[in-house]
């Protein structure tokens, strides 16, 4: 597995399964799996927000996100794709 260490999210890359394995979240440590259409609604969500907003880490975590860090994390989730060979929709 390739690792990818972003501003907002690190974590491994499992491309045969089209996982991504995050293991850091800005500054809080986490070992979540991210799918294929995981990744996609989270892409979908940050796509919609104008300023700041909430992503939730193994759904009881809050982490708030400035504008300037959406958009770090909607170029790395991009990356991720890219990596993963996964297709836009």
């Amino acid at each position: 597995m390739n690792n990818f260490s972003g501003t907002v999210f690190s974590g491994e890359f499992d491309q045969q399964n089209r996982y991504f394995y995050l293991n850091r979240v800005k500054n809080l440590t986490t070992a979540s799996t991210l799918s294929e259409h995981q990744i996609h609604q989270l892409v979908n969500y940050l796509e919609k927000q104008s300023d700041s907003c909430t992503i939730t880490v193994n759904d009881q975590i809050p982490i708030l996100l400035g504008q300037e860090e959406v958009e770090l994390l909607l170029n790395e989730l991009e990356i991720i794709k890219q990596e993963l060979q996964i297709n836009h929709s």
